[in-house]
């Protein structure tokens, strides 16, 4: 069974919870949960108000796409202005992932479950519905989530559903409904959790779904294209609606939905390979929650299984955690002015935010780095970190280099820029700093160690620590260390795109 972590937290394990349940590493966080315990420290994040996790309506929410017999000319301006309306979309979303809450990271996760894609349903109303809707189940009640997305507008859109009239049924959301979306096609014993006819007949008791946008944003039942007729899913007969048939799905394939579920949480928030044993307790905690995913996410993450050391740095960072971890770790607060830039960056190394690849989603894990995307991500932190003034003070991502030493500093050190280097180091790598392959450097520290010694317990310590420092320091002696110096700034930069280039980097 799931067993409570009863252990107060450390800085690494709570760095380590933070970085999973958040996508946050931000060090006040980091300092706030360490020294408690982890169910504490979860609940407390699971109870957070909903208010703090959505942003106000966009003014032209309801704008209404142009009425039959409008010209050419205010269609064209209808879709330049939505797409404009589409890229604030992705904005309220990245400015929701930046609050580093565990409710915006499992919008992240449902986002990749529940997929829809902006390129096929356009509009930037139904991108702001579909964000919301995801917002608001975050944390809540699993079925209650699913059975909205029946009538969801864009999911509509993407998978067809208003195409799905009684005399011609079409298939794709009740496939992907029984597929992807609640339960899988095989079960834990490795028999069909579905069959073929159920597909059809759950199309069935789907059909009569539309979408007017000239009239309203709101999805519709027209009673003229719902076949109202007898049907059979899973072997149970009834006059079945889209209500009826989440039920069924729930009801009489409870287990397999909750077995379905629990291993696609663990391969997120744990690791890829998920343990059967860990699948089987968390689907057991789902089902005694009744699919309520707040309450089974404590267990999950305040358990053992999840602080076991085999657990750290096991996950390839999707672009999303290698941006936004970074953003956080150096309290970066990036301005209204350049969040285009963040969501290019993301596009450009393979995460599009509200435009999966498929209604798969974003594979991940190992699917992240190739050849190809490798360098962007070395290229990536470059240009994230690089100045974004004159000062030298700031980084594009609004980082903040005078807040990095003072969070990074321990104020009682003799030595303040070597303990910076360490502290920024542990920052960076989910794995301990042991574990980091850091590459022999034979240049001696600069200066004066005689008169000016290096403490004791780094020469006496870890190869990987010594290395780590004489990266930060280079050429300038510890002492000679000044952080009001735009060359303070520098070699912070230059330290953490160094850093960026290791391997364990790209480790979550």
């Amino acid at each position: 069974m799931l067993r409570d972590f009863q252990t107060p937290l450390s800085r690494r394990q709570a760095a380590h919870l933070l970085r999973r349940a958040c996508v946050s590493a931000d060090p006040d966080k980091v300092a706030a949960a360490t020294g408690r315990l982890a169910r504490e420290v979860v609940e407390e994040w699971v109870s957070e108000p909903l208010s703090s996790a959505l942003y106000p309506s966009p003014s032209w929410l309801y704008r209404l796409y142009p009425p039959t017999g409008a010209s050419q000319e205010e269609v064209a301006a209808f879709n330049e202005a939505n797409g404009y309306y589409v890229r604030e979309v992705r904005e309220i979303l990245l400015q929701d992932l930046m609050r580093g809450t565990m409710r915006s990271r499992m919008t992240l996760f449902w986002h990749n479950h529940f997929v829809t894609d902006v390129r096929k349903y356009r509009y930037g109303t139904l991108a702001y519905r579909y964000v919301q809707r995801l917002t608001l189940g975050a944390l809540g009640d699993l079925k209650a989530v699913t059975r909205g997305f029946v009538r969801d507008g864009s999911m509509l859109y993407y998978l067809d559903g208003r195409f799905n009239r009684d005399d011609a049924p079409n298939e794709n959301f009740a496939r992907e409904l029984l597929e992807l979306f609640t339960m899988g096609p095989i079960g834990p014993d490795g028999t069909p959790n579905y069959s073929q006819e159920d597909i059809v007949e759950a199309a069935r008791a789907l059909t009569g779904w539309r979408m007017d946008v000239r009239s309203t944003w709101d999805a519709f039942k027209a009673s003229w294209a719902y076949d109202a007729g007898l049907k059979k899913i899973f072997d149970v007969s009834g006059y079945w609606d889209e209500n009826d048939l989440i039920d069924l799905i729930f009801q009489e394939r409870s287990y397999q939905v909750a077995h379905f579920i629990a291993s696609k949480l663990i391969a997120e928030f744990v690791y890829n390979e998920p343990d059967s044993i860990l699948v089987e307790d968390l689907a057991q905690r789902l089902l005694a929650h009744d699919f309520q995913i707040g309450p089974t996410l404590v267990d999950l993450f305040a358990s053992e299984a999840f602080f076991e050391p085999h657990c750290e740095g096991v996950r390839i960072k999707s672009p999303t955690e290698l941006m936004l971890l970074d953003v956080s770790a150096f309290k970066g607060a990036p301005s209204q002015d350049n969040f285009s830039f963040i969501d290019a960056g993301l596009r450009n190394l393979g995460q599009d935010l509200l435009s999966p690849p498929n209604v798969a989603g974003w594979p991940g894990h190992h699917a992240w780095l190739s050849t190809d995307t490798l360098p962007r991500r070395w290229s990536s932190v470059d240009t994230n970190f690089a100045s974004a003034d004159s000062s030298l003070n700031s980084s594009v991502l609004g980082v903040d280099y005078n807040a990095i030493m003072e969070k990074y500093t321990d104020d009682a050190s003799d030595h303040p820029a070597i303990s910076l280097a360490l502290n920024l180091a542990e920052a960076l790598f989910a794995i301990p700093l042991s574990l980091v392959e850091v590459p022999e450097i034979d240049q001696p520290f600069a200066g004066d160690l005689v008169g000016q010694p290096l403490p004791q317990d780094l020469l006496d310590g870890p190869a990987e620590r010594i290395n780590l420092v004489k990266q930060f320091l280079g050429t300038v002696p510890w002492y000679e260390w000044d952080p009001g110096s735009h060359r303070a700034s520098i070699m912070i930069r230059n330290f953490i795109v160094t850093l960026s280039k290791y391997p364990e980097y790209q480790l979550a």
